[in-house]
Formats: structure tokens, C-alpha cells, sequence
């Protein structure tokens, strides 16, 4: 077992207890077996020393878990390593930065809790994945599009966390994103926009609310726990069309990347 840095086995043994008490025994994950699910399966140094290899997973289902988990973690001094899906594999997957840090794993994190066809909008939780938005789209008759990535297992949240792309207006998620709600490190909870007014209707239709723009320091950062999240969608088109152009000569694609860019810039094409 790699042990969190500076942290004996007897405090991670008590610190353990206490993540139990709070999410169950069977959602803290300590076995080797339990924790070879988080290693990175693709790194240079996969059984080496240099590996990153966490000390354990926690499974919360709900956001007071969450909040009781990072409490508890300051406590014992535990780093956490927060996923929502753990399915960026070709950065790492669930795998920590550093060796002994304890993965929170929050894919059981896991609905859709609104959506508006008028103003085209949801807000789900970290383990909604692509593949299970649109399914839910689709099975409640919703007129709307999200904006999907390449890999489609990957979490609504988390792509738009690390700035990933899709293919619509809406291809830059984190852009498309309005309103978190966040777990401070103190496990304290805060909301962004619109949504720090309690009970506000506004909270995924503007981001920006009153005062400085919290926002944009939680993607791609470590300064809290992303819970929620309003993501605008795309009105269902009457049509669509994908298009693949040819450029045979190399002398061609300068030009040819000057007119796309051109046609972008003008609104012409709206994908990417």
C-alpha cells in the first residue's frame, strides 16, 4: 500500500474508519486489487517506482458525503484526487499526480436533475456521462442537442473542467458551462453566478451573477469539488451535414486552412 505522504498507516487506518462511517465500508476502497482500478494503465512508468499509485478510493452518493469526506481529509491531512468518470485515458484516467493520494470517485454522483427545452439547458452531476445524457434525452422526448467529445464514456462535467471540444456551437464546453456548484477545501459549499442566490431560476441561463467571475479558477485547477454544473445545449436543428473536403497538394493547405478560418470567423461554419 502506498501510504499518503507524511501520514502513518495508523492515521490512514483511522482515517479510513472515519470515510466509512460516512459512505459505508463497501464504497472505501483500499485492496490492491480495488486500488489497480485507478492505476493508469497507459503510463511509461506502469510498475516502476516513478508510478503515481493511490492509497485508496471513496465512492460518495451525495454532496453532504462529499463535504463530510474533504472535512474528514483535513483532519488526517489526506490528499484527495477527485474523478468524475475516471475516463480521460489519454491523460491518466483516475490516476493521481502523486503517489498515496486518495482518489474520490464520484461517479455514483450521477443525475440528470434539470432540463429546460425553452431556454436549452440541464444540470447534471460528475458521473453523468455523454453516453447517459443522451440517453436521457432521448427517453424523455427532450428537442435538444449536447455537444459530445470523442469519447462519449467521459463525464459532462469533467471534459468541461479540462477544457475538452465537441463539434457544435457549443464545442467549447467549459465556455458553454454556467453555474457550478463547488466543495471549498474546507468543505464549505459554494455556488457560482446566478446560483449563489438561494433558490435562484437563473442559475444556468447567466453566469457571471453579481461581481468577479469565480468560474473560470476551477477548470483545469485543484481549488474545489465541481457537484453541479448548468451546461447550455443546442435547440434539435431542422438539418445537419457533416462534410469532408480533400486538399491533395500540400501547397493547398495553407490557403485551404486560411479560407476555413475565414469562413469560422464569419459565423459560415459553425463546427469544428
Amino acid at each position: 500500500m502506498k501510504l499518503p505522504p507524511n501520514v502513518t498507516a495508523a492515521q490512514f487506518d483511522a482515517a479510513v474508519r472515519r470515510f466509512q462511517s460516512v459512505v459505508g465500508a463497501d464504497w472505501v476502497f483500499t485492496s490492491d486489487a480495488d486500488v489497480n482500478l485507478y492505476r493508469d494503465a497507459y503510463s511509461p512508468f506502469y510498475g516502476e517506482d516513478e508510478e503515481y499509485i493511490p492509497s485508496g478510493g471513496i465512492g460518495p452518493n451525495s454532496v453532504e458525503q462529499v463535504q463530510e469526506i474533504v472535512r474528514i481529509a483535513n483532519e488526517f491531512r489526506i490528499p484527495l484526487w477527485p474523478v468524475s468518470t475516471g475516463r480521460n485515458l489519454g491523460y491518466g484516467g483516475a490516476a493521481p499526480r502523486m503517489s498515496g493520494t486518495m482518489v474520490l470517485d464520484l461517479k455514483r454522483i450521477n443525475k440528470v436533475l434539470e432540463v429546460d427545452d425553452t431556454l436549452a439547458y440541464a444540470i447534471v452531476e460528475p458521473g453523468v456521462s455523454y453516453f447517459d445524457f443522451y440517453r436521457y434525452l432521448k427517453d424523455n422526448n427532450h428537442k435538444l442537442w449536447l455537444d459530445c467529445p470523442d469519447p462519449g464514456w467521459g463525464s459532462v462535467i469533467g471534459n468541461a473542467l479540462d477544457h475538452g471540444v465537441g463539434h457544435t456551437p457549443h464545442r467549447d464546453h467549459f465556455d458553454s458551462h454556467c453555474g457550478m456548484e463547488i466543495v471549498l477545501p474546507n468543505g464549505e459549499l459554494m455556488r457560482t453566478g446566478m446560483g449563489a442566490l438561494p433558490n435562484s431560476p437563473n442559475w444556468a441561463t447567466y453566469k457571471y451573477g453579481f461581481g468577479p467571475h469565480l468560474s473560470p479558477i476551477f477548470g483545469q485547477a485543484n481549488y474545489g469539488i465541481v457537484t453541479k454544473m448548468g451546461m447550455w445545449l443546442l435547440p434539435e436543428p431542422e438539418a445537419g451535414r457533416n462534410d469532408l473536403v480533400d486538399v491533395p497538394r500540400h501547397a493547398d493547405l495553407v490557403p485551404f486552412i486560411d479560407t476555413l478560418s475565414d469562413l469560422a470567423n464569419r459565423g459560415i461554419l459553425d463546427s469544428s
